[in-house]
């Protein structure tokens, strides 16, 4: 219908014109396109410059998108009046359009309000790293209907914005300084305010170790197979895997020399019990 009714208008245009006037309206109707886009990307260009640094990129990205868009449908619509197209009928019929566009692509509207809401809350942004369900990355761009995360595998994952607004989103990198939990076991007879003194050496001695705030250590319980030690440390956010690696290290090398038990599941069956075994078995 609208394509219909613009050719209709376009060919009426060119008919009922006079040749020299049609060259002369055409030079017109191009030189004023060319100053809508020039003059909407110089504004596009300064908006950015003023709001760089005082809001996030994705909104300015937003904003700059917006300005562009609004140019190029203020060219349009220069058009289609030099060429005597009634835009108000094309509007009541892109609004029915819109409608029925609208249901078949609920999932795309859905994802560009959710990438609003995203926009304004701001969970993250570019560089962050986040954890959606079981997804790991960086997040290498927020956009209108998605974002677009990089995983430590190097893979690249679209997940869109809908699907951020109803997962539980943990922002990794949000802060300067993460905690690092350890959990594990030791047997009963080992004495755990010797242990608790080995842990909080270690951690001093650890250049990747914060000081401020301080190691914890807690016995979180008595279990079948031991005690059951929480020990945390503080650390920078970029050093998660230098302390985890060498603090695990260094727990096992001073465990070993101190000769700390860390139990694990076995089971000892003696030759006698065997024995036993087998002759009641021959008895039955």
């Amino acid at each position: 219908m609208i394509t219909e009714t613009i050719a209709g208008s376009f060919k009426d245009f060119i008919a009922k014109t006079d040749p020299m006037q049609l060259i002369e309206k055409a030079v017109i109707m191009i030189l004023t396109v060319i100053f809508i886009f020039v003059t909407f990307n110089i504004i596009r260009f300064f908006i950015g410059k003023i709001l760089k640094g005082k809001i996030g990129e994705p909104r300015r990205y937003m904003v700059k998108k917006g300005i562009k868009y609004t140019g190029f449908t203020l060219a349009i619509l220069y058009i289609f009046k030099s060429i005597g197209i009634d835009t108000t009928a094309i509007l009541g019929a892109a609004g029915v359009a819109g409608i029925v566009i609208g249901f078949a692509a609920q999932t795309s509207v859905s994802s560009l309000i959710s990438g609003f809401f995203l926009l304004s809350e701001k969970p993250f942004a570019v560089g962050d790293t986040i954890r959606v369900d079981s997804i790991t990355g960086v997040v290498l761009a927020v956009d209108l209907l998605s974002v677009k995360l990089r995983t430590f595998d190097n893979l690249y994952v679209r997940i869109p914005n809908e699907t951020i607004i109803k997962s539980s989103v943990t922002n990794i990198t949000r802060y300067s300084i993460r905690r690092l939990d350890l959990s594990f076991c030791i047997a009963y007879k080992e004495d755990p305010e010797k242990v608790r003194d080995i842990l909080l050496e270690l951690a001093s001695e650890n250049q990747h170790c914060l000081e401020n705030p301080p190691p914890f250590f807690g016995i979180d319980k008595l279990d079948n197979s031991g005690i059951v030690i929480l020990f945390n440390v503080w650390f920078e956010k970029s050093n998660f895997w230098n302390l985890k690696n060498s603090i695990i290290i260094d727990i096992k090398k001073r465990f070993e020399a101190e000769r700390i038990e860390i139990p694990y599941q076995k089971i000892d069956i003696s030759i006698a019990e065997l024995s036993d075994i087998k002759n009641k078995r021959s008895n039955e």
